[in-house]
């Protein structure tokens, strides 16, 4: 080849570049990487290291905090009541040792609902949230709806035997359906006693504790994979390898209760679907949390 022939072969090459370039520029700037769903912030117990847990300060709160779930603990009164409780007792959480001081071990399911109206739920948590009350369940989808909260109910049934006055309860309301509502549980029975009472769509998720997280991975995804969405790990079990093995059965794993910036970080970059926290104000400060959910 001649040096003519060698010089006009580069002109050629060299326009063929400049004349690409704008399409290629074009396409790089259209290329993104594909997003990761966002993990999402439930509020445990409401807003609970903001206010008394389960009132309705403590739910208003997790709203305005821009939780995407708010959990709500349900228990049923002597009368069949149902009510936003953790715990199986009242002693922790209201007055109620010197309201009944002769009746305890002041069990829940012990109490009509009347009687729980007298005990106060909040001092004991700040003398500023004094006068709150245990909310209903009913109580408390009330005053989401009518304060205009479109943030979804994460409902833990504490107990076996409420699901079918729970799931009736939330269809009145209308929440009773995809994207509105979540269920959990410890109890086995209580979620497959749901499956059947709510639309296609609405998550089970399995609640599971540290020492039966801690073995027998594999058979305990299978066993949850036949009847719930997914399963709820404490903090200290969940490890890459678990997420990985219940993505790969289809499972969501959610965990509680995260609340150090540290491991809300190292949890929303593992790629959890969902942590519980006590402040659902955090999370939002964290970039791996808020990554833009998938179209």
């Amino acid at each position: 080849m001649s040096m003519r022939q060698i010089m006009v072969f580069r002109f050629y090459l060299c326009a063929l570049f400049w004349l690409s370039l704008p399409i290629v520029l074009a396409a790089t700037a259209a290329w993104q990487p594909p997003s990761q769903p966002k993990t999402a912030v439930i509020a445990h117990r409401g807003a609970s290291g903001h206010a008394p847990e389960h009132t309705l300060s403590s739910y208003r709160l997790a709203a305005l905090m821009n939780a995407d779930y708010i959990e709500v603990d349900v228990r049923a009164t002597k009368d069949g009541k149902l009510v936003a409780l953790h715990d199986a007792t009242l002693a922790r959480t209201t007055n109620v040792e010197t309201v009944y001081p002769h009746r305890s071990p002041w069990r829940v399911s012990d109490f009509s609902l009347r009687e729980l109206k007298k005990l106060d739920a909040g001092s004991w948590f700040d003398p500023r949230f004094a006068g709150e009350r245990v909310p209903t369940l009913d109580e408390v989808v009330r005053m989401l709806k009518a304060e205009r909260v479109n943030v979804p109910l994460y409902v833990e049934t504490k107990q076996p035997g409420i699901e079918r006055a729970v799931a009736r309860l939330l269809q009145k309301h209308g929440v009773l359906q995809r994207g509105s509502v979540m269920f959990q549980s410890f109890h086995p029975e209580s979620l497959q006693a749901l499956r059947p009472l709510i639309p296609r769509g609405v998550p089970l998720i399995q609640l599971v504790g540290e020492k039966e997280a801690r073995s027998g991975r594999d058979e305990l995804l299978q066993q949850i994979a036949v009847y719930a969405d997914g399963i709820g790990l404490p903090l200290s079990a969940v490890t890459e390898e678990w997420v990985r093995a219940a993505h790969g059965r289809g499972l969501m794993v959610h965990v509680y209760t995260v609340n150090e910036p540290h491991d809300l970080a190292r949890l929303c970059a593992m790629g959890v679907d969902g942590l519980f926290t006590d402040y659902p104000d955090r999370p939002g400060r964290i970039a791996a949390c808020r990554r833009p959910a998938i179209d």
